[in-house]
């Protein structure tokens, strides 16, 4: 998130004069960072708001940091900044620096001066809550059919729910829910009582139009020692499973590790013997997974939004100093809903405690509560859990870039068929039905280009195979990639005929393979996505089976289908499925009358209003 930070223009002169007095309006919010490019060359970059000022050459570096400080000067003082600096010079840079609205004039700022001082309550950003019963995911099928109209059955809960997620709806001894403001899904956030205040912090968070939550943040100070003593002890176990990690972190070792931090609190939720009640989860550990997931999501955002500047791969190597910065310069504190509470030294000491295994100033204690040792006594199986999750995770969220490029494939097949004198109105009408989404939907998302979609299945193959080696020697050496490749099978001959058959109808065209190239493009390239659908389920349901175990559960009585998936998307809310691509599945029911129902064993598909189906096995 970006935001205008300059007060409105009020016709600022461009020429600035010795005496003129200058302001850097909420210069709390100026963020100094110094990169050094591949080519060797260091530059400073002033990220401010929705501005970012950058200083190349090496004379103007103390200038530039001295700027950074400044709340409000006189010009002509700023030659004093740096050695060697000729008021004409810094007269263009000051002006340079006003035109673009970085600088404000004094006289245009007088009515703000207070702004500073703002310290106040601030009204809830949060819209009212839709409900008043704390639910838990130990209720799945009754939570999704209430929400969207489909029962999943708790047994392909980490199918749906990434791991990472599933506490988020529990309520802990406070009567909080793990995932406060954010819990997911939305509809199902309750309403308790919140001190939401101004953020003062210097930062990308000054000032800034959300609030933070300072209950939250009372609430992580006090039980603060207990949640850097388990960091410490999670942190260990971590690298005694990846010892590869003790010379030097790397981002998908990062986000394993904060995902593993969260599995703690959650496998002791979700586990039938010996689980934690709703309401009954210490404090403690509801902090620790809140402050963590702030980690884990910015490492998401460091290998997956290709927005800002370029997503790394999980084998690039990353220090705290570089997510901090990351953090800020990218907007990682800020979220829909408000600002992270926490003040800098707490964020940069749990860095340090996480990331490069340092104590706490503090210390920490030596006797845990009893709740929070409880925990920490199950720290294998929770990582166990959290590797599981991300695993199954990896393989369901896969489907997502396939079913982009299916979109893709089928909107230019569709294209040049059109552009054929012999093709019907009903290739033109799924050829404009695709290019609207096309337009509006699909160049609006993170899979919108071909090589964002590779970056993001490299990630999720990464995920896969790391997870996978420390889960009992589980690495058969067989990749996901691999795994969830398109394939026709023997077995899936008799889908393919009936496919053939339903578009043939709907076209109106030669069922004949070679009659209409176009044509058996668009049933490959359908078999071709429905085939890996299909591996998608077959890999995600052997993983989910070992979850289903590690927890105690009791066995899935119905198959997953891969439409079921879509249950996470419909648990967003309509806002969020106005803006991603509907299920494939269902636009091929709309559009082309096809009925199509694909899970690990069978695939099955019919003409919509016929009672039977064709089926695979």
């Amino acid at each position: 998130m970006n935001e205008t930070i300059e007060p409105p223009d009020r016709g600022t002169r461009t020429v600035v004069e010795p005496g003129d007095e200058l302001v850097l309006y909420l210069h709390k919010r100026v963020i100094a960072q110094y990169v050094t490019h591949d080519y060797g060359a260091t530059e400073l970059r002033l990220y401010y708001g929705n501005k970012e000022v950058s200083f190349d050459e090496p004379d103007l570096f103390a200038f530039g940091e001295a700027l950074a400080r400044q709340s409000r000067f006189i010009a002509s003082t700023a030659t004093t900044w740096a050695d060697s600096l000729t008021w004409p010079r810094v007269q263009g840079l000051l002006e340079q620096l006003l035109e673009e609205g970085v600088l404000q004039r004094a006289a245009v700022v007088e009515e703000l001066s207070g702004l500073d001082a703002v310290e106040g309550t601030m009204p809830s950003p949060l819209l009212p809550a839709k409900t008043t019963v704390a639910r838990t995911w130990i209720e799945s099928e009754a939570v999704t059919l209430e929400l969207t109209g489909r029962a999943l059955e708790p047994g392909y809960l980490e199918m749906v729910i990434p791991v990472f997620r599933v506490a988020h709806m529990s309520l802990d001894q406070d009567g909080r829910q793990v995932g406060e403001a954010n819990v997911f899904p939305p509809d199902l956030r309750l309403d308790v009582p919140t001190h939401w205040r101004r953020c003062i912090y210097p930062g990308s968070r000054f000032m800034a139009d959300r609030p933070m939550n300072v209950t939250a943040l009372k609430g992580m100070r006090a039980h603060w020692g207990q949640m850097m003593a388990a960091l410490l002890r999670i942190r260990e176990a971590y690298l005694q499973r990846f010892p590869e990690a003790r010379p030097g972190w790397t981002a998908g070792h990062l986000e394993r590790l904060s995902t593993v931090v969260l599995a703690v609190p959650s496998y002791a939720l979700m586990r039938v013997q010996g689980r934690v009640e709703n309401g009954q989860l210490h404090p403690a550990l509801s902090s620790l997974f809140r402050v963590t997931d702030g980690l884990r999501m910015t490492m998401h955002q460091m290998l997956f939004i290709p927005i800002g500047e370029p997503t790394l791969a999980p084998d690039a190597p990353v220090t705290s100093e570089q997510v901090f910065a990351y953090a800020e310069r990218n907007y990682s504190f800020h979220s829909e809903h408000g600002v992270c509470a926490g003040p800098t030294v707490m964020i940069k000491e749990f860095f340090s405690v996480l990331v490069d295994g340092q104590p706490p100033r503090g210390g920490v204690p030596e006797v845990l509560d009893a709740a929070v040792e409880a925990a920490l006594a199950d720290m294998d199986m929770a990582m166990n859990y959290g590797l599981y999750g991300l695993q199954v995770y990896a393989a369901v969220f896969s489907l997502w870039p396939i079913m982009t490029r299916a979109y893709d494939r089928l909107w230019h097949i569709a294209t040049h068929w059109a552009g054929r004198g012999s093709a019907g109105p009903a290739v033109a009408a799924f050829r404009d039905r695709l290019g609207d989404h096309i337009a509006t939907r699909m160049n609006g998302t993170f899979l919108a280009q071909e090589s964002w979609r590779v970056d993001r299945e490299a990630v999720y193959a990464d995920m896969f195979a790391k997870c996978g080696a420390t889960l009992s020697n589980e690495n058969s050496g067989v990749t996901l990639t691999q795994l969830i490749a398109p394939s026709r099978l023997p077995r899936q001959q008799q889908a393919e005929q009936a496919l053939r058959g339903i578009l043939a109808r709907h076209f109106g065209c030669d069922v004949a393979p070679g009659a209409t190239p176009q044509f058996d493009e668009l049933v490959s390239c359908l078999m071709d996505y429905v085939s890996q659908e299909q591996a998608i389920l077959q890999v995600a349901c052997a993983v989910q089976r070992k979850i289903n175990s590690l927890l105690g559960r009791t066995p899935p009585t119905r198959p997953v289908t891969a439409r079921d998936i879509d249950i996470h998307l419909l648990l967003q809310g309509v806002e969020a499925r106005r803006e991603r691509l509907p299920y494939l599945g269902d636009e091929l029911e709309d559009i082309l009358g096809i009925r199509l129902v694909v899970n690990k064993d069978r695939i099955e598909l019919a003409e919509s209003g016929e009672t039977g189906m064709a089926n695979a096995r």
